[in-house]
């Protein structure tokens, strides 16, 4: 039976060992904290299938279905509150109708996705300003998934399928012969593939393994809005940013009938803000942040008595090129890295987990096809890892 140890029980850890095991293999799952205990944590906890390019909108609904399974099998909480993208020109609005093809063509139907146009916008959101907005996406079933829940509940469903987990430090690695032997503080742990979803700590566990891995972590903060008193409606998740756009933009959605939670949402690596040490960074959301949604809310949803406090910081795993990276290593195809998922590990990361796991298992993804392009070998040719 192939062995396959998997470092890193956020939402891609346990994903790829709940497939993996399910795959037939003798997974072994670590993590020196617990399931969830770095970015899975720390998110704002949003699903969703609103997205603009066509394998990501694919992995989102692969992994869209795993949660309503896990809803109906295992009474995983969704909170389906909707999300909506909103579209800043026509331009922006037709490459949404792009998107609504794309997910017709995987099945999905009108209570999935619509387009709204700006009145439908007003309606859905009464508070939204949508005097300059062309229109957007909105997803009626999608909505808020806790990580800490969702990494729980998936790595029961692996340890029910025969994978065991250790909560233990990796400390070092060596290979004997094909085999990889990790030493951690609960003894060593044998295995034939390895699979790296260590997320913002990916780095340093590929330099555990011999494998430079071009992770780059950055600090992302969250924020609390309390309101004066509870809306008439629910606020979905609104994101206001579009996928493509430079730079980053305001993003909120309801937390209980009188909070929101909000921040600023990008896919890039920001210039501006440092690549930060994953043990030693900034856990206080700073001032000037808090100001900056402050104002922004001011100006996109004015409602009047709103208090912006402080929320928590997470960590974005950024790859250098703003893709996910996932697949075999050249130097070594038994380790198979899957981190870089950036802001997006709740609503993709399982599903990222299930290709790790099937390079690891089977040498090829099945659950989707033209997965290539996430591959760690593209650093290579592009000299991005020396």
């Amino acid at each position: 039976m192939l062995r396959i140890a998997v470092i890193g029980a956020g939402t891609v850890g346990v994903g790829a060992a709940r497939r993996a095991a399910e795959l037939g293999a003798e997974v072994t799952v670590v993590d020196r904290e617990g399931p969830a205990s770095g970015s899975s944590g720390r998110s704002a906890a949003i699903y969703n299938v609103q997205t603009v390019d066509p394998l990501h909108v694919e992995l989102r609904t692969r992994a869209r279905e795993l949660f309503f399974e896990l809803e109906r099998t295992r009474g995983l909480p969704l909170r389906k509150i909707g999300n909506l993208r909103v579209a800043w020109t026509d331009a922006d609005l037709e490459v949404l109708r792009g998107v609504i093809d794309v997910q017709r063509g995987l099945g999905l139907t009108e209570e999935d996705s619509v387009i709204l146009d700006r009145d439908g916008i007003q309606r859905l959101v009464p508070d939204l300003v949508t005097r300059d907005l062309a229109g957007g996406l909105f997803g009626p079933r999608d909505g808020v998934i806790d990580g800490v829940y969702l990494s729980h509940t998936l790595l029961h469903s692996a340890i029910d399928r025969g994978a065991r987990y250790v909560k233990a430090r990796v400390l070092d690695h060596r290979k004997r012969g094909s085999e990889h032997v990790l030493v951690t503080e609960q003894g060593e742990i044998v295995a034939d593939v390895v699979v790296n979803a260590a997320g913002a700590w990916a780095g340093k566990v590929g330099a555990i393994l011999g494998i430079e891995v071009p992770v780059m972590p950055q600090v992302h903060d969250i924020v609390k809005a309390r309101l004066p008193e509870a809306r008439p409606y629910t606020v979905p998740m609104v994101n206001l940013y579009m996928p493509g756009s430079d730079g980053e933009a305001l993003y909120f959605r309801q937390l209980d009938p009188t909070t929101l939670l909000a921040g600023f949402h990008t896919y890039e690596v920001l210039e501006d803000q440092p690549i930060v040490d994953p043990d030693d960074f900034r856990q206080v959301v700073e001032p000037s942040y808090t100001e900056a949604v402050r104002a922004a809310l001011a100006e996109r949803f004015p409602v009047p008595g709103i208090e912006v406090v402080p929320g928590w910081t997470g960590l974005y795993p950024l790859s250098p090129d703003g893709e996910f990276i996932i697949g075999p290593e050249t130097g070594d195809p038994t380790i198979v890295t899957a981190t870089g998922l950036g802001g997006v590990g709740v609503t993709s990361g399982s599903m990222a987990g299930y290709l790790a796991a099937e390079w690891a298992v089977l040498g090829e993804t099945t659950t989707m096809t033209g997965v290539e392009r996430w591959l760690p070998s593209r650093f290579e040719t592009k000299g991005a890892v020396a």
